[in-house]
């Protein structure tokens, strides 16, 4: 008949094992990525090469620095709005419809392709030719094309819309972004 286990002994490997089996997982490793260790070998070489290591340790180094003059700069160049002027009309471009937007550049490119067949030197107008622009009675002879009337009655509900939108109350300051060197932050320390 078998002894009954009344003790478990466990093997703790010594620090010298751990380090053994360390470098055997890292040299397995080096092993089955060797192409893509040369390759950033080789890459890390040509940057070191140009220049591009030595500048990017420096600018490490002097993160603090740089980080004010960027900042500094930011403000000089007025960034923020144009920033938030980019995101409005992403946000506005956004809530188009594509298949609008594109009825819409489609218009805008056809219109402009036809406008650039004529002649500079002796511009057609309508069904003329002439170095004056058209009269009225020619204008509202065009305004009897449906292509015409189509694309006034797009223009005015625009100017509706714009108008709508410009006569309603301007939003407060604190809504909007204000200039920052209109009034002091205490975000960032002056330089």
């Amino acid at each position: 008949m078998a002894r009954a286990i009344n003790r478990i002994e466990r093997h703790e490997p010594t620090a010298a094992e751990i380090q053994a089996e360390s470098l055997s997982q890292v040299i397995d490793a080096i092993a089955s990525n060797k192409e893509a260790i040369i390759k950033t070998i080789g890459i890390v070489k040509e940057l070191n090469d140009a220049g591009i290591l030595d500048i990017t340790s420096a600018a490490l180094e002097n993160r603090t620095e740089l980080g004010l003059h960027g900042v500094k700069l930011i403000n000089a160049l007025n960034l923020p709005p144009l920033i938030k002027n980019v995101l409005t009309m992403v946000e506005m471009f956004g809530s188009i419809d594509p298949l609008e937007m594109n009825r819409l550049i489609n218009a805008l490119g056809s219109s402009l392709g036809q406008i650039s067949e004529i002649d500079p030197t002796n511009r057609q107008y309508g069904d003329h030719i002439d170095k004056e622009p058209p009269g009225m009675l020619a204008l509202l002879k065009m305004m009897r094309d449906p292509d015409v009337r189509t694309t006034l009655t797009f223009g005015l509900h625009f100017l509706k819309a714009m108008g709508g939108e410009l006569n309603k109350p301007k939003p407060e300051e604190d809504d909007v972004y204000s200039d920052p060197r209109g009034k002091k932050s205490n975000d960032y320390p002056e330089v």
